[in-house]
């Protein structure tokens, strides 16, 4: 189901390959500690860690459970250096001490949280989303430097991104209307019947990026833990009537 063979366990770097998903780890820490300062601090304690140690033996399973443990204990780590930076600061008898750190709220880092769930899932679509941009600059990249000799033209997917982007924003309008509309924001005449094949075959390389996505958080990408990880992010519907490469 999925292509890529790259896993998270298998990653030269841990702190490399977990800053691919520093957006949806710094959500839940602010949920957590409650303000963006405290919340860097903590995911800046978690990042040094895995530079220094990796992920020490822990890296089996899903990265999203593997990473809320760490989340967990990041937040911990910040809040007991800011109470002993505030004991400092009493000992010293400092004027105007610090606030008291508010304890972080444990309980929203849960393995099986919604919440964190309803990140995770939506970091994927993002990374989805860039790799599916990638792609279409590649393919209008590839069209200007090498074009194909006439008649043997490769499918055009130099708007997959666009269509689909304009499709999913604007659902109960019709083709005609995605078509104008992805005319006016690239410049170029596309036509109904265009805009539906491109939309076509970005549903399908879509899908195909979201399962390459999810497999690279697997310790063991197998088609039935691939679909298995989909259905739980609550990703299926991007695979309706879609059939993604093995």
């Amino acid at each position: 189901m999925a292509r890529s063979k790259q896993t998270w366990t298998g990653a030269g770097s841990a702190a490399g390959y977990v800053l691919r998903y520093l957006t949806p780890m710094r959500r839940l820490m602010l949920d957590i500690v409650g303000g963006e300062k405290e919340a860097d601090r903590a995911l800046a304690i978690l990042v040094a860690h895995l530079v220094k140690a990796g992920f020490s033996g822990h890296d089996k399973g899903r990265l999203r459970d593997f990473l809320v443990r760490g989340i967990r204990s990041a937040a911990k780590a910040g809040y007991d250096e800011a109470i002993g930076e505030r004991g400092k600061n009493d000992s010293l008898e400092i004027a105007e001490p610090k606030e008291k750190p508010a304890p972080p709220k444990m309980e929203l880092a849960q393995v099986e949280s919604p919440q964190w769930r309803a990140y995770w899932r939506d970091g994927i679509l993002q990374r989805s989303w860039r790799s599916l941009e990638r792609y279409q600059h590649a393919r209008r990249y590839d069209r200007i430097t090498h074009p194909h000799p006439a008649g043997d033209e490769a499918p055009r997917e130099d708007l997959i991104h666009d269509v689909l982007r304009v499709a999913m924003s604007y659902p109960n309008e019709s083709l005609e209307s995605w078509a104008g509309r992805v005319t006016s924001s690239t410049g170029r005449k596309v036509k109904p019947e265009e805009a539906q094949n491109q939309l076509e075959l970005a549903r399908i390389r879509f899908a195909q990026q979201i399962a390459d996505e999810v497999a690279q958080t697997l310790e063991t990408p197998d088609p039935a833990m691939i679909q298995s990880e989909i259905k739980a992010l609550g990703l299926g519907k991007a695979f309706a009537g879609v059939k993604v490469q093995a």
